[in-house]
């Protein structure tokens, strides 16, 4: 028998519960084998910690309590973030909510013609069937109250915090496998207490921290939880596929993995990266690559069905935002604005997950980019820092740094604006995905910490200490995750705070405040608005439209005239311009000006109801009663609600 000090054995005494026998080993200097054999002199043969104990005896062994403290500790953790984001459900539809839900026609039944259109439309620049199935539901059973699908997305949220719990469970228990080799049970049966601290502070960082407000509090980001959801799913299928031990499990798990991932896609196109993320999991946790029988080629050949799921998906992506006009020519930002603003932007995301101050709804990009500024300079430092830090760790056969990296990197590529969408600079949304693998390092720093607080004298103190601050740093995530919440409460308080953020650089905040207001009626605010979105951008065609539609709800019909006069100038196929100078000419009594200005409008538009049935009145003031009619019938087959006087003057001449 090895002569061991009464130091060492005291010290291992204290600590074999918190331990692993090979940490133990490389403090004290003895074999894991002999700390072993001391373990179970001091449990009387018991294998009674997860550290001591084969996989195996771990399943069977395993008290019940301990099998379901992760269960409740991720219960826990998920109802705490539904409390966090219940000042959510006083919210108002803001933003494309109204375009996603308030006015969507796709999501106002659920019979077979619904279904087929959520499937082949491109409605408001997308392709996300799902997405359109979710809010179906939400109508189905709220309409159009506000409460209920946030309650949806808070709902969603929380599942989301519940499964990034079990997943950081999974991957850190699978990380600390001392196998060095990946093996059908690569999932460890029972982990450590201190595994469950990593997933549990993982988990509270993804659920509470106020970078996430926006994907949550925002009905329209809805596609986002749905993504995530399914992602998460499909990675715990992922898992379980890789560490089935038979052929007809292994290809059961492979298909749910592979129909999660189309509903991943189906919610949102950012799911694209999945693939590349499941040969990142092949690399490090799980080890599969230069250890399977067959060889790597097994590995790569399995991935086939989902890079090619993914190549689909990204081409339709292309396809819908073409269709709506939403992708930024190169003209507007070359190349080389684009990836300075990628450069920033990863940098950008990493500070608002460290610090979470000044969290806007809109970043509008630089007003003048000639080249590389002061900020680029630094983002390109840090990023080559924490590139050198993880290829030199990697060298030196430590994973985790430069996995967190590359999933961090993966996940935000689609986003990162090379291909442009919208005028955002960046958008706190983006990080939804991409914030776990920080989060998750946050978590493994908390549980090494922890780890080697048991090497302490004080231990106790320290780790009470460690408790202390974890909570704090908590509860000021959550505290500002209720005033981002708020933020979100109406349009008029959303824009506010853009244009409060970034004075004069954010012209449809301006447009949207001005919308806000005319569509209440207070049309000297929404004019003051409208101008102001004018003064940063003279050619903003439906600035110029909603100011005469103002200038009209004030009686000022000649500077409504001019207005939709401008607008056209700007945008002449514009035929909502067109049927707004009508209506004014009718107001004057300048008939024919206003039957030439409805004819336009069904020029362009001749499926657009409301001009269809402003003709027909004006063909009525004209005695021209066969066309009227024509007109009025074109009006109720498209939907429209005929002006029942109209219906009723129109009788005596059908």
């Amino acid at each position: 028998m090895v002569q061991i000090s009464s130091k060492k054995k005291k010290f291992i005494k204290r600590n074999y519960r918190d331990l692993s026998p090979e940490a133990l080993a490389k403090e004290t200097g003895l074999t894991a084998k002999v700390i072993r054999t001391l373990i179970s002199e001091y449990t009387g043969g018991k294998q009674e910690t997860t550290h001591s104990a084969s996989p195996t005896q771990d399943r069977v062994q395993a008290p019940l309590h301990k099998r379901i403290a992760p269960l409740l500790c991720a219960v826990f953790i998920a109802l705490l973030t539904v409390i966090v984001y219940l000042p959510a459900l006083k919210n108002q539809f803001v933003w494309d909510d109204f375009t996603y839900v308030a006015r969507n026609s796709l999501i106002v039944s659920l019979d077979g013609s619904s279904f087929y259109n959520m499937l082949t439309t491109f409605y408001a620049s997308n392709w996300h069937p799902l997405t359109w199935l979710s809010h179906a539901l939400d109508y189905a059973v709220w309409n159009l109250d506000p409460f209920g699908h946030h309650l949806t997305n808070i709902i969603v949220h929380g599942a989301n915090t519940f499964l990034v719990f079990f997943l950081a469970l999974h991957i850190v228990s699978i990380a600390g496998n001392k196998q060095d080799s990946f093996s059908t049970t690569a999932i460890p049966p029972v982990t450590s207490s201190n595994h469950a601290i990593a997933a549990a502070v993982t988990a509270l960082l993804f659920g509470i921290h106020p970078l996430h407000v926006e994907s949550v509090a925002w009905v329209a980001e809805r596609k986002d939880l749905l993504c995530a959801f399914f992602v998460l799913l499909s990675t715990f299928s992922y898992i379980t596929f890789t560490s089935s031990s038979t052929a007809k499990k292994r290809w059961l798990w492979f298909g749910i993995c592979l129909f999660l991932f189309i509903c991943a896609l189906m919610a949102k196109p950012m799911a694209v990266t999945l693939p590349i993320l499941f040969l990142l999991l092949d690399v490090y946790p799980l080890r599969r690559f230069g250890h399977a029988a067959e060889g790597s080629a097994p590995i790569l050949w399995e991935k086939i069905p989902f890079f090619a799921l993914s190549t689909a998906s990204a081409i339709i992506t292309i396809m819908a935002q073409r269709a709506g006009e939403a992708i930024v020519s190169l003209q507007h930002w070359d190349l080389g604005v684009r990836l300075l603003n990628a450069l920033r932007s990863l940098t950008f995301y990493l500070e608002k997950m460290v610090v979470p101050y000044r969290l806007v709804p809109f970043y509008p990009y630089p007003q003048q980019l000639n080249g590389p500024e002061l900020e680029h300079v630094l983002s390109g430092i840090v990023i080559a820092t924490i590139t050198g830090l993880s290829l030199w760790l990697l060298k030196r056969k430590k994973y985790l740094l430069c996995t967190v990296w590359l999933y961090f990197i993966i996940t935000v590529l689609p986003v990162i604006g090379i291909i442009q969408v919208g005028s955002q600079a960046a958008a706190d949304r983006y990080t939804y995905l991409p914030s776990i693998s920080i989060f998750l390092l946050a978590g493994i720093g908390v549980m090494v910490l922890f780890e080697k607080s048991a090497l302490t004298k004080h231990k106790n103190l320290f780790r009470g200490l460690m408790v202390i601050c974890c909570a704090a740093i908590m509860f000021l995530l959550g505290y500002s995750t209720v005033k981002q919440i708020k933020i979100w409460h109406n349009p008029e308080r959303l824009w506010q705070y853009v244009i409060a953020s970034f004075p004069q650089r954010v012209p449809h905040a301006h447009y949207n405040l001005g919308f806000f207001y005319g569509q209440r009626g207070r049309f000297d605010d929404a004019i003051t608005q409208f101008n102001e979105t004018l003064a940063i951008d003279p050619n903003h065609a439906h600035a110029h439209n909603n100011l005469g539609l103002a200038y009209d709800g004030k009686g000022m019909l000649d500077e409504a005239i001019a207005e939709f006069k401008k607008t056209l100038a700007i945008d002449a196929n514009l035929a909502e311009a067109h049927n707004n100078l009508g209506i004014t000419f009718q107001k004057k009594g300048m008939l024919d000006e206003a039957i030439a200005a409805y004819k336009e409008a069904l020029m362009i538009k001749p499926t657009m109801a409301e001009a269809h049935h402003n003709l027909s009145a004006t063909y009525y003031y004209k005695k021209n009663y066969t066309l009227a009619i024509a007109h009025c019938d074109k009006a109720a087959a498209l939907g429209y609600s005929v002006h029942p006087k109209l219906l009723e003057s129109l009788k005596p001449y059908r």
